[in-house]
């Protein structure tokens, strides 16, 4: 009976033992490494959505608004942000031709709060002798020759220009531009024989004129315009003399953007990689054009960081 007794207690002993080893904690070791990332420097912009559309738009109607998000994408700060347009290469009013028209030429942005502007359109030349215009010496229709005459467009009318073109160099030439829009109500300013001096002082009910300054490294000439209440950036290509005139205010790459102060930054500041600003941004049809779908065009953003 005593080895029995003995024997139990061990047994009893050894599951004690056994019970205490399996509810023991595990035992646990940890050590760190060091991370270190050195992040490049990159410059890098989104825009979203990537595209834009409208249809059905009418002939002297704005389009109906839409936003973009502008981001910093890269790692350094943007402290400028502008955009540019592609254009046409060639005149399309008057081809009859929907293609031969560029959709971003119609394009006019604004900041989240502000007014809308063209972002860098670009006007030809009129062909056809306009037999309600009067050239600065008092001719009717204008004098071709001496004279090269076209419209600035938006929805809603147009503004007629005027450019001496006779020496054969935009350097120094006088542009002429109207007071009151040419609507399918009203004749506008069609007159340029008397017309008042300073293109960037606000309309009245006349006509500006003033002269132009050579941006030489691009063969342009340019000047500060204020049409119909609106700030501009003229470019006169000077080798094609008369034939295309740029009107921009978002685009600081146009000719003689580095010192004209009509054609502005659409961002300045800081924008930290990472935070992100809105443009809203809609099409002025313009009268004139081609019914269908006008030929593709795109609409580029550009961030600087310095």
């Amino acid at each position: 009976m005593k080895y029995k007794k003995e024997m139990l207690v061990s047994l009893l002993i050894c599951a004690l033992i056994l019970s205490f080893t399996q509810l023991a904690p595990a035992e646990e070791n940890a050590e760190g490494s060091t991370i270190t990332l050195e992040v490049g420097s990159q410059t890098l912009i989104d825009l979203t959505p990537a595209s834009f559309s409208w249809s059905g738009i009418n002939p002297g109607v704005v389009g109906s608004v839409k936003q973009a998000q502008i981001e910093n994408i890269g790692s350094t700060n943007l402290t400028k942000i502008w955009f540019n347009v592609t254009q046409p290469t060639d005149r399309p009013y008057g081809t009859g031709s929907n293609g031969s028209y560029v959709a971003s030429n119609f394009v006019w942005l604004a900041r989240e709060t502000g007014n809308y502007f063209a972002v860098d359109r670009l006007e030809f030349n009129e062909t056809r002798s306009l037999v309600y215009l009067t050239d600065d010496d008092g001719n009717t229709p204008p004098n071709g020759t001496k004279y090269a005459y076209g419209r600035f467009r938006n929805a809603t009318g147009d503004i007629f220009w005027m450019l001496d073109k006779s020496s054969g160099d935009c350097d120094g030439a006088n542009f002429y531009v109207g007071d009151e829009a040419h609507t399918k109500t009203a004749t506008g300013s069609v007159d340029f024989s008397g017309c008042d001096s300073g293109l960037n002082n606000d309309p009245t009910t006349n006509c500006r004129f003033g002269t132009l300054t050579a941006d030489a490294a691009n063969n342009y000439c340019w000047a500060d315009v204020n049409i119909d209440g609106s700030n501009y950036t003229i470019a006169v290509d000077n080798s094609t003399l008369g034939y295309k005139v740029r009107w921009s205010h978002w685009n600081q790459d146009l000719p003689g953007a580095d010192t004209a102060t009509n054609d502005e930054t659409f961002y300045s500041g800081t924008l930290y990689p990472g935070n992100s600003t809105v443009a809203n941004i809609t099409v002025y049809v313009t009268y004139g054009v081609a019914q269908g779908i006008l030929g593709p065009g795109t609409l580029y953003v550009i961030g600087s960081d310095t």
